[in-house]
């Protein structure tokens, strides 16, 4: 008998570029702390929103059309268009996300191809300075530390983590366990925009986006789940 089908297995690409409703993202991120195929997907797809920033907009929007009937699609969204074939109400969704993946990936090429020197590119003074790598407070005392950074996007705001997991002295190793990372409003509101697992001794590199923009965010935590409880806080 084959093994039933995951549901959830065409949601990545969607849930990293912030198309899914909050009703959906809160069902997969539920699904993502007990399913490792879904959560690599996702670790794998989480510069894309960096990538599709490169993108020019109208070359975006040629891209929103569909190729015509006699048309071969590109060999770059082969790959989308069998996951559109799997789950079929989510077609525009995922066709869109996949050539937009093969344009930026096309145009970061010829960047890179054309960039100029590096002793030229350092007299640019267009160029934007570094975001930087703020610590996060412990509310409790854990293991865990982490610091983070909100770089500002077109579509809203991505949000980098680096969480190490110390292992305790003389003790013995905690199990691997679940956190969630929420970003804090300007209303007061504390949004879910990550989850994932790890265990001591490792050091995890979690990216999350959101359509907040950066004003819009004042403060980040990270939780322990399920309890969700606030191990580590930082304001801005």
């Amino acid at each position: 008998m084959s093994s039933p089908v995951d549901p959830y297995r065409d949601w990545g690409a969607a849930y990293v570029l912030g198309s899914l409703s909050p009703g959906e993202r809160r069902e997969f991120e539920g699904h993502l702390v007990g399913c490792p195929e879904c959560s690599g997907d996702v670790a794998s797809l989480a510069g894309v929103p960096g990538i599709l920033s490169a993108v020019p907009r109208d070359r975006a929007l040629d891209l929103l059309e569909p190729p015509a009937d006699d048309e071969e699609p590109p060999a770059a969204v082969l790959a989308g268009l069998v996951a559109v074939e799997r789950s079929r109400r989510r077609r525009a969704r995922l066709w869109v996300a996949a050539a937009l993946v093969g344009a930026a990936l096309l145009g970061a090429a010829v960047a890179l191809a054309v960039r100029l020197p590096a002793s030229d590119t350092s007299a640019d003074s267009s160029v934007a300075p570094p975001v930087p790598d703020v610590t996060m407070h412990q509310t409790v005392p854990s293991p865990v530390t982490a610091s983070v950074q909100l770089l500002e996007e077109p579509w809203g705001t991505r949000i980098d983590v680096r969480c190490s997991y110390g292992v305790p002295p003389g003790g013995k190793a905690p199990p691997v366990l679940a956190y969630g990372l929420n970003v804090v409003t300007t209303d007061g509101a504390s949004v879910r925009v990550a989850t994932w697992t790890a265990g001591p001794g490792s050091t995890t590199r979690p990216i999350a986006t959101t359509e907040l923009q950066r004003s819009d965010i004042t403060g980040v935590e990270i939780r322990l789940l399920p309890d969700d409880l606030v191990i580590l806080r930082v304001g801005f």
